[in-house]
């Protein structure tokens, strides 16, 4: 007996249609925050990978270390430059321990250098520089003469409002203690008066 193939009818394509594009318009806005999301989370981990090399590095070689922004951070040559026009962060010895890179002096060898890496992504910060004493301690603005970035910030469009379905910030905050010690928050809930609050007076505006 002869066999008759059929494919699918209008109204079935047209059914199956309507569906994938409900499925879409439900699943697209989850899927453009998880991307926003995984970019914010990247930059900040980059960011703090840098500040604990500075902080192992400044042990290791018994000299301060600092981590400060570069307009060319992949350059042999690269000095620090204004977060507005930085490209990136550049990690280097420091024994003259002024939060500034002379790439002219051997003794300032260029240890570790990142770009930003994404133009979605704002960053901020209450200082310019990060050091780091050979005990691994943060170094105060005292001693180096230049502002410490212990608040940095790492925000985009959403600002640091919460994120959606969560009580806490779509922003990274990477907060680095007197110790040395940095880490991630991103803690909206605890109120004004906890330095981990983004909203914390010590925490810059996002870009």
């Amino acid at each position: 007996m002869k066999q008759v193939s059929r494919g699918f009818t209008l109204p079935e394509l047209m059914v199956v249609l309507a569906l994938a594009g409900v499925i879409l318009g439900i699943g697209a806005p989850h899927f453009n925050q998880f991307r926003a999301n995984s970019r914010l989370t990247a930059a900040a981990n980059d960011f703090l990978t840098s500040i604990q090399s500075a902080r192992t590095e400044a042990v290791k070689r018994g000299i301060p270390v600092a981590l400060c922004p570069s307009a060319d951070p992949s350059d042999e040559d690269a000095t620090c430059s204004d977060l507005a026009t930085a490209e990136g962060w550049i990690v280097f010895a420091d024994p003259d321990n002024n939060c500034e890179r002379d790439e002219t002096s051997d003794d300032e060898e260029l240890i570790r250098g990142e770009w930003f890496g994404n133009d979605a992504v704002g960053i901020a910060s209450n200082g310019e520089c990060i050091s780091f004493a050979a005990t691994g301690f943060l170094q105060p603005e005292a001693i180096t003469g230049v502002d410490s970035a212990r608040n940095t910030l790492f925000c985009d469009s959403r600002g640091k409002a919460a994120q959606s379905g969560t009580t806490l910030s779509a922003a990274r905050g990477i907060l680095v203690g007197q110790t040395g010690r940095a880490r991630v928050t991103r803690d909206i809930t605890t109120g004004s008066s906890a330095p981990q609050d983004l909203n914390h007076t010590d925490w810059p505006a996002c870009p």
